[in-house]
């Protein structure tokens, strides 16, 4: 007969991470977001916790970790890891990994996805958009699967929701002219092709001033803010500066020197980087006294790791997540494992400051 006696193990986190190799600095970030939020958690309520580098193949760190008593895995980091995970995993022990897997795989029983993916924030920004009325986008991404991802989950998302698409033009990374880009998207080309005709008519002479067409109701833009800052006034000179345009969060860099020219340009962002909830100001603070001058711990990624040690609790508990607030948005436990965070609304100002709005937006 089975000893009823028996205790439970103790709990036990293993942290499985890169903390070598090319993904180190990424790892070394995470780790000390997660350790910040576990010494938050009062001695006597916090689970044991060990760390693994997992900047190989993960599946023999996972044996040694379960060997070792693990009762709750958090990680790893890379797609090839987390699948790999995916195939050992049996529901025992659950794993928090912190990448997806791809979108036709199902996840196994306690397999949990968490990570900074920007398709959630395409689907909010389509959201908050159809929510205010604006039924027609024009949508500007750079070329790639990662560009082409965010505008599948914008499209979708839109779409769904009664929007249209008026346009969709992709942008090299290495562009520094954009006319070519913008005066399709914009639909100059049928004003110009009017005016020619027209000009042609009555024997040339016309005074000409293009005009972009008059349905599209805000921009969707995704990319680097090297590229913002050359788009915004070139959408002013193409006569669209009082375009909305809306931004995931790559276009937001911390320090606000290098958001010059973006000015009026919503977007989304962690509440990490743009909140100014007193809880999340003071913490801020309190890592930049432990870590002066290190980017590194003011990043998305240790947000990352701390919202991670956050999860642990409930996902371990079975508890599911309706609304936790966390430092890379307001978490929930979504389909297949995922979760889903929805994010703080910013504005850039004049001198490159960050605006967060007071309200948030689906």
């Amino acid at each position: 007969m089975p000893d009823r006696t028996a205790s439970k193990p103790a709990p036990q986190i293993a942290l499985l991470l890169p903390l070598s190799g090319r993904l180190a600095d990424a790892g070394q970030a995470i780790r000390d977001g997660f350790l910040a939020a576990y010494f938050d958690i009062p001695v006597a309520m916090r689970p044991a916790v060990r760390v693994y580098d997992a900047a190989g193949d993960a599946a023999p760190v996972l044996h040694k970790a379960l060997e070792e008593g693990a009762t709750f895995v958090v990680g790893p980091l890379s797609k090839e890891n987390v699948a790999a995970l995916r195939a050992l995993a049996d529901g025992k022990v659950p794993i928090l990994a912190l990448n997806h897997l791809p979108d036709a795989d199902p996840a196994p029983q306690h397999f949990y996805q968490f990570t900074l993916a920007p398709e959630d924030e395409a689907r909010q920004i389509a959201a908050h958009a159809l929510s205010e009325g604006q039924k027609i986008a024009a949508v500007l991404v750079p070329s790639g699967d990662w560009g082409q991802r965010v505008r599948q989950a914008f499209a979708v998302a839109f779409t769904a929701g009664g929007g249209q698409l008026a346009t969709t033009e992709t942008y090299a990374t290495d562009t520094t002219d954009f006319s070519d880009i913008l005066v399709p998207l914009l639909g100059f080309e049928a004003s110009q092709k009017r005016y020619q005709s027209v000009n042609a008519l009555v024997g040339g002479g016309l005074v000409f001033t293009p005009r972009r067409r008059d349905d599209i109701d805000f921009v969707f833009f995704a990319g680097q803010p090297v590229h913002a800052r050359l788009i915004r006034p070139q959408l002013k000179f193409h006569y669209a500066g009082d375009l909305p345009v809306y931004a995931t969060s790559d276009i937001h860099d911390p320090q606000a020197s290098s958001n010059q020219d973006l000015e009026g340009i919503v977007f989304l962002d962690i509440p990490w980087l743009v909140s100014d909830d007193e809880a999340i100001r003071k913490l801020r603070e309190t890592v930049a006294q432990l870590w002066p001058g290190d980017a590194r711990h003011v990043g998305r990624l240790f947000a990352l790791g701390y919202d991670a040690a956050m999860l642990v609790s409930p996902l371990k508990a079975g508890e599911g997540i309706d609304s936790l607030s966390g430092l890379t948005g307001r978490l929930t436990l979504g389909t297949n494992g995922r979760i889903r965070r929805s994010l703080t609304w910013a504005t850039f100002g004049a001198d490159g400051s960050v605006y967060p709005s007071p309200t948030q937006a689906p």
